[in-house]
């Protein structure tokens, strides 16, 4: 694959990479570890993929649910789509919002079915009805949940993220309200606010202060989904 901005990205390019004898296909996408990675980085084959996935559970759950108890049916739920869902959800969901409406969409479908709901029930009692957040809500959820072991518990994770991910009080020494923010850096294209310590910082810093001061991670994932449920 040939990694570059989508103006530059010329799928007629005449590219020949061999080792030895053998030539290396140019590909566009390919699966790696259960994700789609697309030369555009849009990651749009891997949400086509999981909206085929989603499609071919619609008819079979309207079948069940017209036989199944309604407690059932949320398992089922839990057992079949959301793991779908949350896997990978940190780098396929970190993409423009046009790329994941389709992707909702199918999502809003299947909880309509399950909780025997019509269109006119709203899309927020849904999730609610299921203690659960849309695509592009869970995706910061896990990004906050990321956040939180960072701040409080750097030593756990890898060195490059305590590296990455520098709080302001690690930039200067002046007393500042902000001092226990991420810090972040002036984003120098639309790829760079992409990154994960610029989203990491971006939502951490917006949270409520009694929010990002909860030790407990336990709590602080509750605290979290109430406020992305509201906001």
């Amino acid at each position: 694959m040939v990694f570059a901005h989508k103006c530059f990205n010329n799928p007629n390019l005449d590219l020949y990479l061999t080792i030895g004898n053998f030539q290396i296909k140019r590909l566009h996408s390919a699966k790696f570890l259960g994700v789609t990675i697309d030369d555009a980085l849009d990651w749009k084959p891997h949400i086509q993929d999981l909206c085929l996935c989603l499609r071919r559970y619609i008819g079979i759950f309207y079948k069940l649910s017209l036989k199944l108890p309604p407690s059932i049916l949320k398992i089922l739920y839990f057992a079949m789509i959301y793991p779908k869902l949350l896997y990978g959800i940190e780098i396929y969901a970190n993409t423009y919002a046009c790329n994941l409406h389709n992707l909702l969409i199918l999502n809003n479908r299947i909880l309509r079915i399950l909780q025997h709901q019509n269109y006119r029930t709203l899309i927020p009692d849904l999730y609610a009805a299921y203690n659960t957040l849309p695509v592009d809500k869970l995706f910061k959820f896990q990004m906050l949940v990321h956040a939180h072991s960072v701040f409080f518990h750097p030593t756990k994770l890898p060195n490059f993220f305590a590296t990455d991910n520098l709080l302001n009080i690690d930039i200067h020494d002046h007393n500042t309200r902000s001092n226990l923010s991420f810090h972040r850096t002036a984003a120098v294209s639309s790829y760079y606010s992409k990154t994960s310590c610029q989203l990491i910082a971006k939502f951490w810093n917006l949270l409520p202060l009694n929010i990002r001061s909860t030790n407990s991670l336990a709590a602080f994932k509750r605290l979290v989904k109430t406020y992305l449920t509201v906001n």
